[in-house]
């Protein structure tokens, strides 16, 4: 989980309003990144242990909104203000040129993707380490039509202790063929995260702000019955 149940991110203070609201904002992308992320391992398991299991469209939805919500994550927390110019960030923004040309494929699809032969939503590669076979075993999972080279496989050594790693997007950036490995983008997300609590809560203590629950106004679910005068 990025943000856990005692994270500062939670209990932020009641600050001014753009930055109470920018904070919560980021809060809810990250959930949005890991509920993505997790669904990407839950599919991708289940292709590996049986491959008649396999729902591509949603796979690739997965995928796409775990970048986007990266590339809005980052934007939403240059909103902020840092002592080190939003370095903490860096690591993880090199994943906003593919995620724009994705963004605007069918505005670039000549030189995107004609040129390169590569699909719409790109490939997804990754290594399944089976602890019953004892053996690591890689996947290639295409978006829509097989029309060119699937590229270059690398093989991992078995490892017991990650039956899914490392999981690699090849997409396109522009006309240049580019991989994404999303297993690292997500250790680089947790290290963000945990840069970022610390920031706030350094803050707080410096400003001797109050940490605020706001779980009662968090997600609200509002139901509401119409009533008919009789």
């Amino acid at each position: 989980m990025l943000v856990k149940e005692n994270s500062i991110l939670r209990h932020v203070p009641n600050l001014q309003e753009k930055q109470l609201l920018t904070l919560d904002s980021l809060r809810f992308t990250l959930e949005m990144v890991d509920y993505s992320y997790q669904n990407i391992l839950k599919q991708i398991t289940s292709i590996s242990k049986d491959s008649s299991q396999k729902n591509y469209p949603q796979l690739f939805h997965y995928t796409w909104t775990f970048l986007d919500s990266i590339r809005r994550f980052v934007r939403l927390y240059k909103l902020l203000p840092t002592n080190d110019g939003h370095l903490i960030v860096k690591s993880i923004e090199n994943i906003n040129s593919p995620r724009n040309t994705y963004q605007h494929l069918d505005e670039r699809i000549d030189e995107s993707l004609i040129s390169s032969r590569r699909p719409f939503y790109g490939a997804l590669k990754w290594t399944y380490h089976d602890s019953d076979a004892n053996e690591a075993f890689t996947y290639v999972a295409i978006s829509g039509l097989l029309y060119g080279d699937p590229g270059e496989v690398k093989f991992e050594d078995f490892d017991k202790s990650k039956p899914i790693d490392p999981i690699i997007l090849e997409t396109v950036d522009r006309n240049k063929k580019m991989d994404i490995n999303l297993s690292e983008v997500y250790k680089d997300i947790i290290e963000v995260v945990k840069n970022l609590e610390e920031e706030i809560a350094e803050k707080v203590e410096k400003n001797n702000h109050q940490l605020v629950d706001w779980k009662s106004r968090q997600d609200v679910l509002l139901r509401i019955k119409r009533t008919i005068p009789e």
